[in-house]
């Protein structure tokens, strides 16, 4: 049954402060029970006091994919005269691709659209704005494959190539290609040390190097790593790794300290493997690649992060900039990198491709490959082999490796005073779910997200030599390089006061949450104020944390579960949205509770968007509110501070 609270006379937006529901049992905590709360690790007796039921329902969930959306009106009426181009130029057979959208919609009127893609260069910037409705074909090459002169492109055949699924249609030798992308200037060279004196030492597979600052003027922080374990459970979806970072020796930035919800940034390397692998590619001879050179650059803020915009002269080796500065597996390729590519190709069946893929006539391929799965670079110049780019012109033309952010899984201040820590070492926490997409090399195989892949690499070597009996943390001496991050994230900043909470999260999303129950459940006045709604794909092999939520877990968390096989009739799939309904009177309550607040946190990819839906229909529900009424009540409350949404 759902919990007796609140009526509507007492939760309706025209008493935005309603009285507490006298029938809800109250959760007293004596002062040294509100001690125990803190520690996960340590049980005690459970309190006579009931929390607050949670209604049930049979079929548990999490977030679903979000739906693809239809093409409107304006873009069907493009995708009509497309089909009266020949056959040959356009592909709209079942078998063909649908188009992808690489952002959203910028306009539903053929005209405009013609207008965006012109003549020039606004052809070529269209790809920042697609629309996904196909408009970008309107330059696809006419076939004459009937004409004496037509020798048609030799695709590359190499598996490389393969992988990257290029659709280029009717392309010739001959073909004439438009509004190609000018060829990008070489920002960097690379020059001797200024004096044979100069020493010049490197710490590539430790640390980056000191030019390397997310937040100037400080350095990054080489933090131990002081323990790591898996969260997940063999024959989970996606696994989850929670750490433990020693910030003791964290220097002091000005007064401002970790705080519960906050983040940290972590500076990831590209992988060694990968490094090398480019460097083969390219190759850059072996006994170059860790020589210090001077790295002179005309313009830009690289190979900083977050510097000056000017010119630099630094010294550094090869392999710094390719293992901490450049992005080289998570970011789409851009149309200057295949300029560049294009330029050094010798084989003019690449040279051609390439440049095709430059110009308004290769525009609709462009698309194709920009909205796939991210290719590495290496991938690139393996599909291309003829083309040899010098490292310097290559660089150019690559993104900056950007760090990381996580969010803490604790409260800093309670993980401190933890049993069993040795010397008052401060600790911080973290989850980290690791990123996967298909790899090249091989069918069914996988490569790891940059940031995912490093801490996964981490604890990996740290359950190793744990598993073997040696001590990870006095022999290996493994650093995660971080920073305090943002703190000003929307978490940390709107969690405070002693109002009721409702969180919802799904996946790595409930991780931050950990820190705020804890927090919450050390206060005796807010022990009853707090509900979690976890979303899981199965509880037996993905629930997070399940157990280190203090005492009163049950009472406080509903875990919803949407991949776990149902014994029964009943195997309707359910979602983390839907539990929001059916809390309705909770959410309702907290909402309209003075100082209450609903956090939300997990993947905007269907959570984010399903949860925002399912709060609107709660407002309609108990607030006997429109549609509209209730999207303005939401916003509203978002702007006031009591609805806080972190997705990605």
């Amino acid at each position: 049954m759902p919990s007796p609270i609140p009526s509507t006379s007492t939760s309706h937006p025209d008493d935005p402060v309603p009285a507490e529901p006298q029938e809800i049992p109250q959760l007293t905590l004596q002062p040294s029970q509100a001690q125990s709360q803190s520690q996960p690790e340590q049980t005690s007796p459970k309190s006579s006091g009931e929390s607050l039921v949670w209604s049930h329902s049979s079929d548990e969930s999490e977030a679903p994919m979000t739906p693809i959306t239809e093409p409107d009106q304006g873009v069907d009426e493009v995708v009509d005269k497309l089909q009266e181009l020949p056959t040959a130029a356009v592909n709209f057979s079942a078998q063909s691709r649908p188009r992808r959208a690489s952002t959203t919609l910028i306009s539903d009127n053929p005209n405009d659209i013609r207008r965006i893609l012109g003549e020039g260069e606004t052809a070529t910037k269209l790809i920042s704005q697609c629309c996904g409705g196909g408009c970008c074909l309107l330059k696809t090459l006419a076939p004459d494959s009937s004409s004496p002169n037509f020798v048609p492109v030799v695709i590359p055949d190499n598996h490389a190539f393969r992988t990257l699924n290029v659709q280029l249609g009717p392309l010739a030798l001959d073909s004439e290609l438009t509004d190609t992308t000018l060829l990008p200037p070489n920002n960097l060279s690379f020059e001797p040390l200024p004096s044979k004196d100069t020493k010049y030492v490197s710490e590539v597979h430790k640390m980056p190097p000191k030019y390397v600052q997310p937040h100037p003027p400080y350095e990054v922080y080489p933090a131990p790593l002081y323990h790591a374990r898996e969260l997940t459970k063999p024959g989970a979806e996606k696994r989850t790794i929670h750490f433990d970072i020693d910030v003791t020796d964290y220097p002091d930035e000005g007064g401002v300290d970790f705080k519960v919800g906050g983040a940290i940034g972590i500076c990831p390397p590209n992988s060694q493997e990968m490094v090398d692998e480019l460097f083969d590619i390219l190759c850059i001879p072996k006994f170059v690649r860790d020589k210090p050179v001077t790295l002179k650059t005309q313009t830009g803020r690289w190979p900083t992060i977050w510097g000056d915009d000017k010119p630099r002269e630094l010294i550094t080796t090869r392999r710094e900039l390719l293992t901490w500065c450049a992005d080289i597996q998570s970011h789409p390729p851009t149309k200057n990198l295949l300029r560049v590519l294009a330029e050094y190709a010798e084989a003019p069946n690449e040279k051609k491709i390439l440049t095709y893929l430059c110009s308004a006539q290769g525009q609709a391929a462009f698309c194709d490959l920009r909205t796939s799965a991210h290719f590495t670079v290496a991938q690139l110049l393996s599909a291309f082999p003829s083309s040899k780019p010098p490292l310097p012109h290559l660089l150019s033309v690559l993104t900056q490796l950007m760090p990381r952010f996580y969010s803490l899984s604790n409260d800093p201040h309670i993980s401190s005073a933890r049993p069993g820590l040795p010397g008052n070492r401060r600790l911080i926490e973290m989850a980290v779910t690791i990123h996967e997409t298909p790899d090249w090399h091989a069918d069914g195989a996988t490569r790891t997200g940059v940031g995912s892949g490093f801490m996964e690499r981490m604890a990996h070597t740290f359950i190793t030599s744990e598993n073997e009996g040696v001590d990870p943390r006095s022999i290996l001496d493994l650093r995660i390089p971080m920073f305090r991050g943002l703190m000003a994230n929307p978490l940390s900043k709107q969690f405070g006061g002693e109002g009721p909470m409702v969180l919802i999260g799904a996946g790595v999303g409930m991780a931050p949450f950990r820190g705020f129950i804890l927090n919450r459940l050390k206060n005796a006045n807010c022990a009853n104020k707090i509900w979690l709604i976890q979303g899981v794909r199965d509880s037996m092999l993905d629930e997070l944390y399940s157990g280190e939520l203090g005492d009163h877990e049950r009472e406080i968390k509903k875990v919803v579960q949407s991949r776990k096989v149902k014994v029964g009739e009943n195997n309707e799939v359910k979602y983390v949205q839907d539990e929001v309904r059916v809390q309705a009177d909770i959410v309702w309550f907290v909402i309209n509770a003075l100082d209450g607040r609903i956090f939300v946190c997990g993947s905007s990819k269907g959570m984010g968007e399903g949860v925002e839906e399912s709060l609107i229909d709660v407002a309609m529900q108990k607030g006997r509110l429109s549609q509209g009424q209730a999207k303005d009540f939401w916003a509203k409350k978002k702007e006031d501070g009591q609805y806080i949404a972190e997705t990605w």
